[in-house]
């Protein structure tokens, strides 16, 4: 089969362009630049993929889907899901799968990366692309599009949050990571890493996961608001019974097996820690 890949911004395509040559199939680069151009390059590749930014991601596929022709598989690499497989669900002459690679294009390998895939209409292209991952032990999980965006507010969109809001705090109180590296403890040295992996990426990518995600601003961001009145509540009135019982309550909801293995697993990650920074 051959492959397009169709970008604007986003620079996955490498990955891919790299991952499906290897397994034989014909694959092609268009964008806005690109001297083949993306609406002339649909109409001559079997598997169609839109890897591009999620800014641009429900605009390019309104502008180039209806010119796909019938029998081909549309497949989108789109971080941020529910509008743009609501629009891949208008088309019905051609197999529809909306997935999401849940990594990032530096690894080495698919084996145990995750691939969240809604499958609109799947067909024998899907089949054969699936059974490639499936081969490589990639973790391909199954779920709709507005469960995905449920998650992912969670999973990356909070968790972005908590990086942008420590590094605030950081610049604010105008310490240095030389300061902090002389007392901080395995839980900072942890989260000191995550900051500064986060921080050391493409802006414009987690800028869209802010923005983007309906779920996130209509749902969590209001519970950040409500959980930090809450805790400056407890906090400033020295109920320390209340402060044990939230933490508690938290900590029962994470299955004990889980926090052992988190604490061993950890412990073993900050021994490695010590040696490098």
């Amino acid at each position: 089969m051959k492959i397009v890949i169709v970008w604007w911004t986003w620079t996955f395509w490498k990955f891919w362009k790299d991952y499906f040559t290897k397994k034989w199939f014909e694959v092609i680069i268009s964008s806005r630049n690109s001297e083949i151009k993306p609406k002339d390059a649909i109409l001559l590749w079997d598997v169609i993929i839109f890897s591009i930014s999620i800014r641009n991601s429900l605009s390019v596929m309104q502008e180039l889907i209806p010119l796909i022709s019938e029998n081909k598989l549309v497949m989108d690499f789109t971080w941020i899901k529910s509008k743009t497989t609501l629009e891949l669900s208008k088309y019905t002459l051609w197999e529809v799968v909306a997935t999401h690679p849940m990594f990032w294009p530096w690894i080495k390998s698919l084996e145990n990366q995750n691939i969240a895939f809604d499958p609109i209409n799947p067909g024998e292209k899907w089949k054969i692309i699936s059974d490639i991952w499936k081969k490589d032990k990639a973790n391909l999980i199954e779920m709709t599009s507005l469960k995905h965006d449920k998650i992912v507010s969670v999973v990356q969109s909070s968790v972005h949050f908590a990086n942008l809001l420590l590094g605030h705090i950081l610049k604010k109180e105008n310490l240095s990571i030389n300061e902090i590296l002389a007392i901080w403890t395995p839980n900072s040295r942890m989260q000191m890493l995550i900051l500064s992996r986060f921080l050391n990426q493409e802006s414009s990518l987690y800028t869209d996961m802010q923005f983007f995600n309906e779920y996130y601003k209509n749902n969590i961001l209001p519970d950040i608001q409500d959980y930090i009145s809450l805790l400056e509540g407890i906090i400033n009135s020295w109920n320390t019974q209340k402060f044990e019982n939230e933490f508690n309550n938290l900590k029962n909801y994470i299955w004990q097996d889980f926090l052992n293995k988190a604490l061993e697993t950890t412990n073993i990650i900050d021994k490695e820690i010590k040696k490098i920074v």
